[in-house]
């Protein structure tokens, strides 16, 4: 899905091309979940980088990248950096590398000690933010630094909920697209980990979401919830429109 002349939705996955850079943007990777769970006693089945190494092949394949952006979480402990967590870090780079894609790490708030890695691998691990060709691009959990035409963040991992006459719902990871509050364009990323199902934005107060750029930045029901289905992405309208819906 094309939303305008620089930026396009990779179709069905958590995924952003950034034509003026030739990048490929993905956030909240969160690797080495499964690790984390298996060491408090919980088992279950290593997929998530999986998942993302084929996300990066598509995008790949399907444009003209030479670059991969993260905007931040790329691991998941909060504090050290755990030895599973570095071999799926070092694994997902040198994966990269074979594709000729340049790593560009923005730091998130579960990204300390990422410098450990810094030296042993030709990445970029950025501290704040990258600002190019007018992009601000930054994990999104604090408020940006300086102007620019576009911000693209992540953080907040959002999704749209779908309740159902029978007292069902449905969730889907969403990317949100709109306006600030001084009309420039904000872009919010979903997680890229398949275990990070994310923010109920459609059933979230502002005052509860966790990026203070939606809190603060701009007015959250007026952006649009382009929902990420079975291989493609539906542009479900406004956020306002979406409150409580029943189907």
């Amino acid at each position: 899905m094309i939303i305008n002349e620089s930026i396009e939705l990779l179709e069905g996955i958590p995924m952003v091309y950034l034509k003026p850079l030739s990048a490929l943007i993905i956030s909240d990777t969160h690797l080495g979940y499964e690790g984390q769970m298996s060491s408090s006693g919980t088992l279950i089945p290593s997929r998530n980088l999986s998942f993302i190494k084929d996300m990066i092949e598509y995008g790949v394949m399907h444009t003209s990248a030479k670059r991969l952006i993260i905007t931040g979480d790329l691991k998941n402990t909060f504090s050290d950096l755990e030895y599973y967590e570095k071999r799926e870090i070092l694994e997902l780079i040198e994966f990269c590398s074979s594709r000729n894609l340049k790593i560009s790490m923005i730091k998130g708030n579960h990204d300390n000690y990422l410098d450990r890695i810094k030296n042993m691998y030709d990445i970029d691990i950025i501290k704040e933010y990258i600002e190019e060709d007018n992009f601000y691009i930054s994990h999104g959990d604090e408020l940006p630094l300086i102007e620019a035409d576009t911000y693209i963040i992540g953080h907040e991992h959002p999704s749209i909920v779908i309740y159902r006459q029978n007292g069902s719902k449905q969730k889907l990871k969403s990317f949100l697209w709109g306006e600030t509050y001084n009309k420039k364009k904000i872009l919010v990323i979903p997680a890229a980990s398949i275990f990070a199902t994310g923010t109920d934005i459609n059933d979230t107060e502002k005052k509860d979401l966790l990026s203070p750029f939606l809190r603060e930045f701009c007015d959250v029901n007026e952006l649009n919830a382009i929902c990420i289905s079975e291989g493609e992405n539906l542009n479900f309208g406004k956020i306002k429109y979406l409150r409580g819906i029943i189907v």
